[in-house]
């Protein structure tokens, strides 16, 4: 009998464009980028089943139904040129292009209350069982960075239609080169970090937390019939070497040197760069405003640490969007 790895070669992960409307699976094998996926990506059949004891059963189980069907996982990656546009234009969606050539601008933002579906298929174990969810939709989107490291995304998501028969051109994946104009984007590629406006080069790690007040409607099948987004939550951590009270006083005492009843705001950019001219790449986060919550410092410690600190705030609607992502790649189109 074969022994089947989870590391197989094989093995594969598929992300659609956005599918046409619910119930309309994209199933064209142009539409697909091939997901270099993580240790923590998942996705799984969920299968709510009710089982009964009832009057003559005994002490056994008697009986058992199904109540609903779903798919829900999450996704796990390295943010790169290609496939984190094909992702962030499903969420947080608002995708726009610029029309420009290589390398093309898009625009992605949370100002807006369209949330698209998509169709994802997977090979696990290796091309043995391949799955299929349609009707995806994300509700969740968290960017990390961190020194040293590359840009992460992790974004849970529900499938509200799982199974179904796979297009042959879907079957043999392909991805683009791991170096180069798909490379993905590190924490020091020519890197710009601002907070409140001002260049910060002492930011050691940020986060930012996008997610969907997503609702799972269900009537008369075993099926969701749709899942309905009805509010957005977005927040924001910030690490960095402490430099001076400015911004603690800021937080805490409004600047002054006792509390106040006022909420400090601010704002905060990130933006990474590789290469130049029509290889060039870039992807940039933009919090326009932020209303902090926290500064706390690194507690004292008689064996001695560098005092950082932790910046936390909750990121609010102003006058554009509350979070906004700006993309340069090789997708010289809409998505």
């Amino acid at each position: 009998m074969p022994a089947f790895s989870s590391a197989d070669p094989n093995a594969f992960v598929g992300l659609s464009l956005k599918q046409t409307a619910l119930g309309t699976p994209n199933l064209a094998p142009a539409g697909y980028r091939f997901v270099k996926y993580l240790s923590g990506f998942n996705f799984d059949p969920q299968q709510d089943v009710t089982f009964l004891r009832e009057g003559g059963d005994g002490l056994d189980w008697g009986s058992g139904y199904l109540k609903t069907w779903k798919g829900v996982g999450q996704l796990v990656m390295y943010a790169r040129p290609e496939i984190v546009g094909q992702f962030l234009s499903v969420m947080p969606g608002g995708a726009t292009w610029t029309g420009g050539t290589v390398p093309a601008t898009h625009f992605f933002h949370t100002g807006h209350a369209s949330f698209p579906y998509v169709t994802m298929i997977a090979g696990n174990p290796g091309t043995d069982l391949l799955h299929l969810l349609s009707d995806v939709r994300f509700t969740g989107l968290t960017l990390e960075a961190m020194a040293g490291e590359p840009w992460k995304i992790t974004a849970p998501f529900t499938a509200i239609t799982y199974g179904g028969s796979v297009a042959a051109g879907l079957l043999t994946p392909s991805y683009t080169t791991g170096t180069g104009v798909d490379s993905y984007f590190k924490y020091y590629d020519t890197p710009s970090y601002s907070l409140d406006g001002t260049a910060d080069s002492t930011i050691e790690s940020f986060k930012i937390d996008l997610a969907l007040g997503a609702e799972e409607l269900q009537a008369q099948k075993t099926q969701l019939d749709d899942i309905v987004i009805q509010n957005r939550d977005a927040n924001i951590e910030i690490v960095r070497r402490y430099q001076n009270k400015t911004t603690w006083a800021k937080i805490a005492y409004g600047g002054g040197v006792q509390p106040t009843t006022s909420v400090a705001t601010g704002a905060f950019n990130a933006a990474v760069t590789q290469d130049s001219g029509a290889n060039l790449r870039q992807l940039s986060v933009i919090a326009p405003l932020i209303a902090y919550n926290d500064d706390t410092l690194t507690e004292l410690d008689p064996d001695g640490k560098t005092i950082r600190e932790t910046i936390t705030g909750k990121i609010l609607k102003g006058a554009t969007s509350a979070v906004i992502f700006e993309l340069k790649n090789q997708h010289a189109s809409s998505y």
